[in-house]
């Protein structure tokens, strides 16, 4: 990188010095500085003068003549982003940014079972890209299958982390970045443990995703997911319900019966299976409980609404659990779980 910068910087002095234009290279007189977002594929002479539009530069030929030159001599020209040009900036120092990439860049995290929608919305508020655009390809199954992804969408696809990403970028880029993420994490994963589970990758990240949406308790979430491959072993439908809130786009509040009865085929109230993608993107940890879940004969678990669940073998003690904790009757139900 330091070999990079001294090369573009030593090109556009010798530049500079061979169009013998320096008068020109000074700065026109700015009292703020200036966002300036070059776009994909646009030419030199468009940027000179657009910056000269805007009182950036004091001579359109110039910058252009110097960036022509300079991106010969290179073998690369200015590059697209958005750049943030700082008072007092000369033709050449400005030309030097945009050749060399100091793009405006946001830091930007996306929490473990944010959905394509929550992600959209947290992209657009740090200036990365914009909420429709970023959702027009995430569900976009040509760009899905483009990237790898063999799914209606990259749901569940783009990996939960922090990011320093450019402001103003396509979102076909941030897309791809956070997808290789999670390739990079899948990529890593026991392999042996993969092919013994019997779960593609889509249907890994699909059961992570339940897991991801049920429980936020870490020692809880490898028992989770034994609830849902018993249920799947024995053609239960998994009665999950986030896949719900998925489905109405309800993500908040309480879902009651007429949201139950919602047709579609995320609702597994209604279909057996898994649902036909993922339902947010899962963190590594609720991966690696769907790779690797608990041994156990549970086939039913009710919240104790302090973020840990009650897990039952039978319906009946289901329904015991559902009574005492859901809805505060039934004196004498005794938790043994509870440690």
């Amino acid at each position: 990188m330091k070999r990079t910068t001294l090369r573009i910087a030593l090109i556009i002095a010798l530049v500079a010095s061979a169009l013998g234009f320096i008068a020109l290279n000074s700065a026109p007189s700015m009292m703020q500085g200036e966002d300036f977002i070059v776009r994909e594929g646009e030419s030199v002479r468009g940027v000179a003068r657009r910056l000269k539009a805007l009182n950036l530069i004091t001579s359109e030929n110039f910058f252009h003549y110097s960036g022509r030159l300079a991106g010969k001599i290179a073998g690369s020209g200015i590059r697209k982003g958005k750049y943030r040009i700082a008072p007092g900036s000369s033709s050449l120092r400005i030309l030097y940014a945009l050749m060399r990439g100091d793009v405006v860049t946001a830091r930007v995290t996306v929490p473990e079972g944010f959905n394509l929608y929550q992600i959209a919305a947290r992209l657009e508020a740090s200036g990365v890209t914009g909420e429709g655009e970023f959702l027009y390809y995430a569900f976009n199954p040509s760009h899905a299958r483009a990237l790898g992804v063999d799914a209606p969408s990259v749901e569940g696809y783009l990996f939960p982390d922090t990011y320093i990403m450019p402001e103003a970028s396509d979102a076909r880029d941030v897309i791809a970045l956070m997808y290789r993420r999670t390739k990079t994490v899948l990529a890593r994963l026991d392999s042996a443990l993969l092919r013994e589970s019997g779960l593609s990758a889509h249907a890994l990240l699909t059961l992570a995703s339940l897991i991801e949406k049920e429980t936020a308790v870490g020692s809880e979430r490898a028992r989770v997911a034994s609830v849902f491959r018993n249920r799947l072993n024995k053609n239960m439908k998994l009665d999950c319900d986030p896949t719900v809130r998925y489905a109405t786009r309800k993500f908040t509040g309480r879902i009651g019966y007429r949201d139950l009865a919602y047709d579609s085929p995320f609702n597994t109230y209604l279909y057996r299976g898994l649902p036909p993608t993922p339902i947010c993107s899962p963190g590594l940890a609720s991966i690696e409980a769907a790779l690797s879940p608990e041994t156990t004969d549970y086939l039913y678990f009710v919240s104790r609404n302090d973020g840990s669940h009650y897990f039952s073998k039978t319906l009946k003690e289901h329904n015991r659990a559902v009574q005492y904790y859901q809805k505060g009757i039934g004196g004498g139900f005794r938790d043994d779980q509870r440690r």
